[in-house]
């Protein structure tokens, strides 16, 4: 790893040490936000130190069960706190915990064990298929439980493991699986009391060269496939006058600025805050822009802070199936956007979309194609560089689809395929998911406790691997992908409250 930042190396005198864990490795992990915000929370606190732990798989496996600051094992921390945003980091944690000699299950654990904690948006909506390998789980946003949580720890330090998980599991918004009692999920209302942004600073990762800010939580548009309105709801955002304090304190780290959210462009002083930073003398990176409505005053903005590509999401080819997911807008929004982010001077435009989805049929795979091709004669017109990404439809748990099978991925490749062929020569460069992995995050994402097994006897984190121990536990991808959740049939992440 390169040169960071802003890491914070304390003495261990006095203070009760904590590992925040991404099981993934330190280049994909450094651009998550959750693993900044514990990092910074803990450490900001005079009786506990935190330090960082990744994992890399393979030959280096054994050193990365090592914290960054100190190098020091996880057996060395009285608690391990898992930052998890992705289901098929899922599969990572029991080698990460084998690789440190800590045993993969909470049943197998006692007090001589840290306290394995979990944490993040997978684990809020359903944490069930990993839920036998963490002592507890925090069920929605860790600024709401961490104070309670934390004193807790310090509070039940060197008693019986029991004794712990029972003190813990009072903890509103805090599942221990021992005791498989219902939780109810916790969020913070103010935003500007728990500042989110880049902690450590390193070149080594995806966004190594920016300063990563969140900008606001939850969504008030309600797609149906989409786990961010339950999960952080309601929609929030922060005051521009913190946003703007905490990018002038990073300022002397980066002079790019990333502006994280779920919809940024809903931001109600958008322009405002875009003009704040480029008085700071930042450059401006956004990811995704709504469709409708799209401001020309913020396009404009952005140019002028040196962006240079967009993202906007179709999501599907046709004004029907894009109302049955939740999408209302028409072909002609998706033109007339595409118009004025050429006019504003954007030069590169990237279109996200799905397969897959709940109705769609082939004549809506072939829709969508020529619905690219429009869009690319649009773009042509203002010497846009249009691009395509497209990913298999995952059923969540807790959104409106949450029942509906995922299609098979022999199908989703042929739509790929089909998709591909009808935008061949055309001059739009497709980038299609694999299917695969999204079978087996959809089987995560509506998974139960027996999915534990098959997670803990991987031989090997890939497609052959899952399958050849997903044959050995006597599932398939039937029961749980591709299956389709009876209307009045009780759900395992029931015991959720959202």
């Amino acid at each position: 790893m390169s040169a960071e930042s802003g890491a914070v190396t304390r003495d261990w005198g006095g203070r009760l040490p904590v590992a925040i864990i991404y099981a993934n490795s330190y280049h994909i992990g450094m651009s998550n936000l959750g693993v900044h915000a514990l990092y910074r929370w803990f450490n900001s606190r005079d009786d506990f130190v935190a330090e960082r732990v990744f994992w890399e798989e393979g030959p280096q496996s054994t050193s990365g069960a090592l914290s960054v600051e100190s190098r020091r094992p996880l057996t060395d921390f009285s608690a391990l706190a898992f930052s998890v945003s992705f289901e098929l980091d899922y599969l990572n944690i029991p080698g990460l915990l084998d690789a440190a000699g800590i045993p993969a299950r909470s049943s197998d654990r006692d007090e001589s064990y840290p306290l394995v904690i979990g944490g993040g948006a997978v684990l809020t909506a359903n944490p069930l298929p990993v839920a036998p390998f963490f002592d507890a789980i925090c069920v929605g946003e860790a600024e709401a439980i961490l104070p309670e949580l934390a004193r807790a720890i310090k509070e039940t330090l060197g008693q019986p493991r029991q004794s712990q998980l029972d003190r813990i599991g009072a903890i509103p918004g805090v599942y221990v699986p021992r005791q498989k009692a219902s939780v109810k999920r916790q969020f913070v209302s103010n935003l500007d009391d728990f500042p989110v942004g880049t902690a450590v600073f390193t070149e080594d990762t995806e966004f190594g060269d920016m300063f990563l800010l969140e900008v606001q939580r939850g969504c008030r548009f309600s797609c149906r496939f989409c786990l961010v309105a339950s999960t952080f709801c309601p929609f929030r955002y922060r005051t521009l006058g913190s946003l703007l304090s905490q990018a002038e304190a990073a300022r002397k780290y980066r002079d790019r600025i990333a502006l994280v959210g779920p919809v940024v462009s809903e931001y109600p002083q958008l322009v405002e805050l875009l003009r704040g930073l480029r008085g700071l003398d930042y450059n401006l990176s956004v990811g995704s822009m709504r469709v409708k409505p799209i401001s020309s005053e913020v396009l404009e903005e952005l140019v002028k802070g040196g962006v240079k590509s967009l993202t906007i999401a179709p999501e599907a080819g046709t004004p029907q199936l894009r109302r049955s997911i939740g999408k209302g807008f028409s072909d002609d929004d998706i033109l007339e956007a595409i118009s004025k982010i050429g006019e504003a001077g954007i030069r590169q435009l990237t279109l996200y979309s799905m397969v897959g989805l709940p109705g769609e049929t082939d004549d809506d795979v072939r829709s969508l194609a020529a619905l690219v091709l429009r869009c690319k004669t649009e773009a042509d017109r203002h010497h846009v560089v249009l691009s395509l990404n497209v990913s298999a439809f995952v059923p969540k748990a807790h959104t409106p689809f949450e029942r509906e099978p995922m299609t098979s991925a022999q199908d989703i490749d042929r739509r790929f395929d089909l998709l591909e062929r009808s935008l061949s020569g055309k001059g739009v460069k497709v980038k299609p998911d694999a299917s695969g992995w999204g079978e087996i995050q959809a089987a995560l994402a509506r998974g139960n406790e027996k999915l534990a097994e098959v997670i803990e006897k991987l031989d090997k984190v890939s497609l052959v691997g899952w399958r050849r121990a997903l044959k050995g536990a006597g599932l398939s991808m039937e029961d749980y992908a591709r299956r389709r959740f009876d209307e009045h049939e009780p759900l395992p992440w029931d015991f959720i409250s959202m």
